[in-house]
């Protein structure tokens, strides 16, 4: 298989490549950062949030993991992206869907991914976890249920009841109407999407400007659209990494977003409280804004996370 190199002018050079695994009844898709040493680095598995591809700001931080010498693993959930969506005999598994956030599904994904690389080349390798968003709500429960050598959660969501709470009575009564009408018609083939990101006076799951935000990570080349299946926001609401933080017993740095309207950083906080090993930091920055205008300030103190954690 081909693989690209790009010069890095801080420590190493990196080599990506396309590695594929199967997760259930289907097969996911992701990208490998390598560095150019050690020859067995640490793995660091990259998921993304809610709705999202693996391109949408995610590369930028495998690029920075392997310059300074980890290997960094982004993937797309099935159904997103590279990854399919079909089952063995050919039926559409999620009743012709778009961009359906199934947060169980998703999590055997991030299973799957991990066992993918945990020996990669044949070598036993150290494994982290990072997530952004609902990826790295996703990262918590996942830790909580098997050996990881650690985890990084930036603006993690970990509360769909902190988010619903958060919601006003009119998003409400629409995201759960627009739910209900997904779930009995998707088995019909009539499933009902609504926009990630809504416009003026529009329903969207995701509120402006956090957003609008959102979008700008979206790579003009890219074929997303923006909607998913509505009866992923049910999921959304019932879904509490929280409860599983206790559990969580390896190294975790939680980075909250102060300003952040969807993963509060008093939830955060609080799950810091619960996780023995872990390292809370609270950043004056929007939701978003760590895959953004803020990218440099966050990866830094990530990296340093990681140094003192893996000693690479």
């Amino acid at each position: 298989m081909a693989a690209t190199v790009t010069r890095d002018r801080r420590r190493f050079d990196v080599a990506t490549t396309t590695l594929a695994f199967e997760s259930e009844d289907r097969t996911c898709r992701g990208r490998l950062y390598r560095p150019a040493r050690p020859a067995t680095p640490p793995v660091i598995v990259l998921g993304p949030t809610f709705a999202a591809e693996g391109t949408f700001g995610y590369p930028r931080y495998a690029e920075r993991f392997a310059r300074a010498g980890y290997a960094a693993f982004v993937f797309d959930y099935g159904g997103f992206g590279e990854s399919d969506d079909l089952a063995p005999a050919g039926r559409f598994r999620s009743h012709g869907a778009t961009n359906l956030v199934d947060p169980d599904t998703q999590v055997a994904d991030w299973h799957a991914a991990i066992d993918r690389v945990r020996r990669l080349d044949g070598e036993r390798r150290r494994v982290v976890l990072w997530g952004f968003g609902l990826g790295g709500g996703h990262a918590v429960r996942v830790a909580a249920n098997r050996r990881v050598d650690g985890v990084v959660a930036v603006a993690p969501m970990l509360d769909g009841r902190a988010f619903a709470r958060a919601r006003s009575p009119r998003y409400l009564a629409r995201a759960v109407g627009a739910g209900l009408r997904d779930r009995l018609t998707a088995p019909l083939g009539r499933g009902h999407t609504v926009p990630v990101v809504g416009g003026y006076d529009e329903f969207g799951v995701l509120p402006k400007p956090t957003g609008d935000a959102y979008l700008d990570l979206v790579p003009p080349e890219s074929d997303w659209r923006n909607e998913t299946s509505a009866r992923g926001l049910l999921a959304l609401f019932r879904y509490r990494p929280l409860a599983d933080a206790e559990d969580v017993t390896c190294p975790t740095l939680l980075v909250a977003a102060g300003d952040d309207e969807l993963a509060p950083a008093d939830t955060v906080a609080d799950a810091a409280d619960r996780i023995d090993r872990s390292t809370y930091l609270r950043l004056p920055v929007g939701h978003v804004d760590a895959l953004g205008s803020a990218f440099e300030t966050a990866a830094s103190h990530q990296l340093a996370f990681l140094d003192d954690l893996l000693g690479v």
